[in-house]
């Protein structure tokens, strides 16, 4: 998605400053090995995926002058949690290559993101290791698809991605934030949904953002999406592709406009695209709808 990648012993960046979402990462480790003084500036949630491996940790919890060892079996699907100023002094395994996803919550990008940035992961319970949370890991490589390429989107997609992995991860992982501390009142006025229905019919053909749909409102995008969905009775992504889906209805009528010129006229990336989500849409291609 970017051409300005890097490789270190982080691993490889998946993202750069063209990325509307949580930065990611990936690393393939090989069978065995060692990897020595790493750190992290922001909360970070580390997915793995491929073979088991017997991992031994040293590291030290953020404010804590102690030097904790670990040793666990680490499967696919688990994952790790290193809140902001976690050291690992030395990491080894040994067992089947690997490879991890990591996604870190910068304070900028969530400011973006949030009305209030999310507590975050509580540095009391320290850094975790091999926990499992399947919720996490959907959202983690659905994110990892984006960035690399294999599905676009758009950037309402990834923003509403990186907001749900971010405030569920505080949520639940964080320092006790409750539903009640997270859900804000309030509706959308009809004048401000006539604004949002009048901008998503202009815009559709663009790769609009979910923070461009907050600023019609004034609210910033995560109380937005809350509110949207209240309004809508769907996401902001769901009714941007269903407004999609309908625009290319009424364009598939059209038989000298080819089927890949309709996709990018809607808004989507490609015409394998529009055909995944004509057809979970309609029970149809687009080319079955043009003939029937």
């Amino acid at each position: 998605m970017t051409n300005t990648l890097s490789v270190s012993k982080y691993g490889l960046a998946l993202t750069g400053s063209d990325w509307v979402g949580l930065p990611l990462r990936i690393g393939h480790l090989p069978d065995s090995g060692t990897v020595e003084d790493l750190s992290n500036l922001a909360d970070s949630v580390l997915v793995w995926s491929g073979g088991p491996s017997e991992v031994e940790i040293d590291y030290q919890n953020p404010g804590s002058e102690r030097i904790e060892h670990h040793r666990f079996l680490r499967r696919s699907g688990m994952m790790d949690l290193l809140p902001r100023g976690t050291k690992l002094h030395r990491v080894s395994w040994h067992g089947a290559p690997s490879s991890c996803t990591s996604v870190n919550f910068p304070e900028a990008c969530l400011r973006a993101l949030c009305s209030e940035v999310p507590t975050g992961l509580d540095p009391g319970h320290g850094a975790q290791f091999g926990l499992v949370d399947a919720h996490v890991v959907d959202l983690v490589h659905r994110l990892q698809a984006q960035a690399q390429g294999a599905e676009d989107y758009g950037a309402v997609y990834v923003q509403s991605l990186s907001l749900t992995l971010a405030s569920y991860v505080s949520a639940r992982y964080g320092k006790g934030d409750t539903a009640e501390d997270v859900t804000r009142r309030g509706m959308l006025s009809m004048a401000q949904r006539q604004a949002i229905e009048e901008f998503v019919e202009r815009e559709l053909a663009s790769n609009f953002t979910l923070v461009d749909l907050a600023a019609l409102t004034g609210y910033c995008p995560d109380h937005f999406s809350r509110l949207f969905k209240q309004a809508f009775s769907e996401s902001p992504h769901q009714y941007v592709l269903s407004r999609r889906v309908e625009r290319a209805k009424a364009m598939l009528r059209d038989k000298d406009r080819s089927i890949a010129e309709i996709a990018v006229a809607c808004g989507f990336a490609n015409q394998g695209h529009l055909t995944t989500a004509f057809k979970r849409r309609t029970g149809l291609t687009p080319g079955s709808y043009r003939r029937s």
